[in-house]
């Protein structure tokens, strides 16, 4: 693996923990917003073993389902759990109404759906980015 997906993945475990921690001290919204970061960095990282780097947000999102979704190289639903973190991230951040008190189950949920893109982003790049899905 080259430099750029090792430093991505690196941040997607670091990530990972720091929302396991915050769910630990009953904080939901910190929760989401780093389960959304856990499956950001790890989206980024499997691109960049693609060759691709991306600047913003919505376009590591885009391509993550274009490339890798879509074309079922991994489980479709992951790239529509990576949307829905987004947004409930910046709901959690940004929203001044009920949007931002963030429930635990929906902050358990998330670390789950982090967990599982996270491991599967692992899978994908040991395997060289050849995994494929039914």
């Amino acid at each position: 693996m080259n430099q750029r997906v090792l430093v991505h993945l690196h941040k997607a475990r670091e990530r990972l923990k720091d929302a396991e921690g915050l769910f630990s001290l009953n904080r939901y919204s910190g929760t989401v917003n780093r389960t959304y970061y856990a499956m950001f960095e790890a989206a980024s990282a499997m691109l960049a073993s693609l060759g691709l780097e991306f600047e913003s947000h919505q376009a590591v999102i885009s391509k993550f389902g274009e490339l890798l979704a879509k074309t079922r190289k991994v489980e479709p639903r992951l790239g529509h759990h990576l949307k829905v973190a987004f947004d409930l991230r910046e709901d959690a951040d940004y929203a001044l109404d009920a949007r931002a008190d963030i429930p635990h189950h929906i902050a358990e949920a998330e670390l789950g759906k982090a967990r599982e893109f996270l491991k599967m982003a692992e899978i994908f790049l040991k395997a060289g980015g050849e995994l494929g899905v039914s």
